[in-house]
């Protein structure tokens, strides 16, 4: 298994944007191939909100790279001003195969 954390650094006017572009996006990502689970939070007191995905192995998540929906994202965080937005992929320790 893969995960993956997005991060961005957010007002709290564009965490309202925010929010609302992933209310319909986040569903649709759920739908790509290898998309184990999603977990999204925000914390407004700090400025920023973070999407976890696990993945079933990192070529699922390469895939999801190379395609179309990525980039949906990608423009989204381009028209908010987002540069802070970090993306982060490490493979799964625990539980490991043996252990699922």
């Amino acid at each position: 298994m893969f995960i993956t954390i997005t991060t961005s650094e957010v007002t709290p006017d564009q965490l309202v944007q925010v929010e609302g572009f992933l209310k319909e996006f986040l569903p649709r990502m759920e739908k790509q191939p290898g998309v184990l689970a999603i977990y999204h939070y925000n914390r407004p007191e700090i400025g920023n909100e973070s999407t976890l995905v696990i993945w079933k192995d990192q070529e699922s998540l390469k895939t999801y790279r190379e395609g179309d929906l990525i980039k949906e994202a990608i423009a989204f965080e381009k028209k908010m001003g987002l540069e802070a937005t970090t993306r982060e992929g490490y493979p799964l320790v625990y539980p490991n195969k043996e252990q699922r």
